[in-house]
């Protein structure tokens, strides 16, 4: 049975939160770098969960990483199973600008206003799940924890260069090599790796979540778009022929969010 958490219940756990990112942050410089995986960028596996999101605007796809976020991705894919998403306005299309670059998002899960709480499958709140194998690539879909508990809402990053002087900061604050070599090539929101959690990414149809947020912008947080998200189906991946994969290559790569 589905349970509506409401945003006043649920005792607020920020500071525990802010703790563990930090202690994460701080983690890097002892963490065995080596064992990072950027799971984003793994190929996928045949029989995976993916789910296709249909919008009035057009179609894409997501997988999920199940290993990383386990409650997370539960809760995302029973509520889709049970239709739960399906006729529901996008909630929010963020554009914040921030010195001289635009900070773009798409904020659904509820179908109303973004602060107000979305459902859960799960009796007690569900607490971020941060890894530190995901990050905010363009395309991925972040849990939306405003309380600092996760519910249905969620974000998808949308896409944008990094610059040389966020190149240059996250070196200095230790980032893995890995995770500077895919901000670098893929674009996103470096600040925000070890803070937000990543559950799927984006991997065809990327265009259409860009273009959503490129062409829409709603201001009133009592508000919600005039975009639907007429369904989302959970179907399993089917790996295509060879001769397919071999056309499907470059456009899963610009699919993904890599950053133009």
């Amino acid at each position: 049975m589905i349970k509506r958490l409401s945003c006043a219940v649920a005792g607020m756990c920020l500071m525990a939160s802010m703790t563990t990112a930090c202690s994460l942050r701080q983690g890097i410089e002892v963490f065995d770098q080596d064992k990072i995986v950027l799971l984003q960028t793994e190929e996928m596996i045949q029989g995976e969960d993916i789910a296709v999101v249909e919008t009035s605007e057009g179609n894409f796809t997501m997988r999920f990483f199940p290993s990383e976020a386990p409650k997370t991705v539960e809760n995302f894919i029973e509520l889709a199973r049970s239709g739960y998403f399906d006729g529901q306005m996008v909630s929010r299309i963020e554009k914040i600008q921030q010195e001289d670059r635009i900070k773009g998002r798409m904020i659904a899960g509820n179908g109303k206003p973004v602060d107000e709480a979305g459902a859960s499958i799960f009796d007690k709140p569900i607490q971020p799940e941060i890894s530190y194998n995901l990050c905010t690539i363009p395309g991925a879909v972040v849990a939306y924890t405003p309380e600092d508990e996760v519910d249905s809402r969620f974000y998808i990053v949308g896409s944008r260069k990094v610059n040389q002087e966020e190149i240059d900061e996250i070196r200095q604050n230790n980032y893995p090599n890995k995770m500077v070599q895919m901000f670098e090539e893929r674009g996103g929101y470096p600040e925000e790796w070890l803070h937000q959690s990543v559950f799927a990414q984006v991997v065809d149809g990327m265009d259409t979540v860009d273009k959503i947020i490129r062409e829409h912008h709603n201001t009133d947080l009592d508000e919600v778009t005039d975009i639907e998200i007429v369904q989302i189906r959970i179907e399993k991946y089917q790996e295509s022929s060879e001769e397919e994969s071999a056309q499907d290559m470059p456009l899963m790569d610009s699919r993904m969010g890599r950053a133009s």
